[in-house]
Parts: C-alpha cells; structure tokens; sequence
C-alpha cells in the first residue's frame, strides 16, 4: 500500500504500523542527517538534565516538546482530547520509571488507578502467569479499547508531563480525532520521530550499571503499562 503525506508532507493519515513509519521518515531524511541529530539531540538531553537537574529522560521530553512546537500553529490536540488513550501504550523501563516518579511527585496512589483497571490490569495479569510467548500485536489486543490505566474522568492525563514516546508519536494536525480508530493520527511530522525510541534506549543503556549492560544494539525491552503496574503491585503488595 502507497504510503500518503499531505501536500506539505507533514504526516501519513491512519498509519500505526511503526515499520511503516520507519521507512516514511527515511525516505523523508537521509542516514546522515538521523544520525546527527540522534548524537545531537542525546547530548542535548544530557547538557540539559546537568544543567536544570533534572533526569536524562524529562530532558529529552522537553527536547521532544520543543521540535513538536514548532508545528504548534497546525496542531489540535488538547486537555481532555483523550480518542488516542483508549489503546495499548508500550514503554521502555525508563519511561516507566519516569511515570513513578511523576506520581510520586504529585502524590497519586497508585493503588487506585490499578483499581480503576483492574479488569485489563486482571487479564493482563492472567497473561504472564500463562507464560505464553505473545507478541506485541496480542498483548494490545488485551487492552484495546480500554482506556489507559492513567486517564482521568477529565479525560486528562495524570502524568502528561512523562508520558511515554507512544503517546507522544500520537499528534493529531489536521482536525480533532472523530473516533478511537486513530484515522486521524498522523506521524512523520519532525525528523525527532526518526531518533526518539533510539534515543530513550541509549538513556537506558546509559542509566544501567556497567555490569549489567549488554552490548548497545539501539533498543530496549518495552512492556504495556498494564504490565509495569502488574509487576509495580505485585513488589508493593501489603504495602499501603
């Protein structure tokens, strides 16, 4: 299937398939230029977590944020346009610990948005206990069409500011999302998108002590939220 751009080429309409994706920003940007602004953009974020004390990782978002802005004048999500929070949303083991300490920070219990989901986080859970070797496409399945553990009756999100890279490769530019089907979903719209998961890998890498690293190879292990929080309640259990 040919893949499709407005006249600007700012974004693919409907396209979810990161392959897809992948292959659409390297036609856009040359080998070259994803590599300089993947070493860029990792010192960047590195320059700025010494600079302002914050962690790597929230550096980045910031980084992220600002690229995005740059495109602001098209761009129609806001708070309580919640279409694209009714899906699985994969993260990194950084990006989950970024989560835990946004909640930390502003003091959300946890235990009560496990509560609020616990009929995904429950099938979730059933799934590991099964052990069964499923692939990404069936751990989404679980919980689609399911709002994120994270949504508030506001439809807001309770920890927007450290919201993961799924979300954040989630812009809707060209009108407000009529439905939960993402058709209006667009990507390929800043050339961050090409170096952002390898980015966040690279922070993770970085962040794990020497003797446990493995060799680089540009990606980390990602989870659904349902299953940080499953292995988040089971290490808090009796804890409250």
């Amino acid at each position: 299937m040919a893949l499709t751009s407005d006249h600007n080429g700012l974004f693919i309409q409907g396209m979810t398939d990161p392959g897809e994706l992948r292959g659409f920003l390297e036609s856009r940007f040359s080998q070259a230029e994803i590599q300089s602004l993947y070493a860029v953009r990792l010192e960047e974020a590195k320059s700025m977590a010494r600079a302002e004390k914050i962690a790597p990782l929230r550096a980045f978002w910031k980084l992220m944020d600002r690229a995005f802005g740059g495109k602001s004048q098209a761009l129609q999500c806001g708070r309580g346009c919640a279409h694209c929070c009714y899906t699985g949303v994969a993260a990194t083991q950084l990006e989950w610990d970024g989560i835990l300490d946004n909640a930390r920070e502003k003091g959300l219990d946890l235990h009560k948005i496990l509560e609020r989901s616990r009929r995904t986080i429950d099938r979730v859970r059933d799934a590991v206990k099964s052990g069964k070797d499923l692939d990404a496409a069936a751990w989404h399945r679980l919980v689609v069409n399911q709002p994120c553990p994270f949504l508030q009756e506001d439809q807001s999100c309770a920890v927007y500011e450290d919201r993961p890279l799924d979300c954040r490769l989630v812009v809707a530019y060209r009108g407000k999302c009529s439905s939960k089907n993402l058709e209006h979903a667009q990507r390929g719209v800043v050339p961050e998108e090409a170096v952002a998961s390898t980015v966040v890998a690279r922070l993770q890498y970085e962040a794990t002590p020497k003797m446990k690293r493995r060799k680089f190879d540009g990606s980390q292990k990602v989870h659904l939220l349902h299953r940080w929080l499953v292995a988040w309640e089971d290490k808090n259990r009796g804890k409250r």
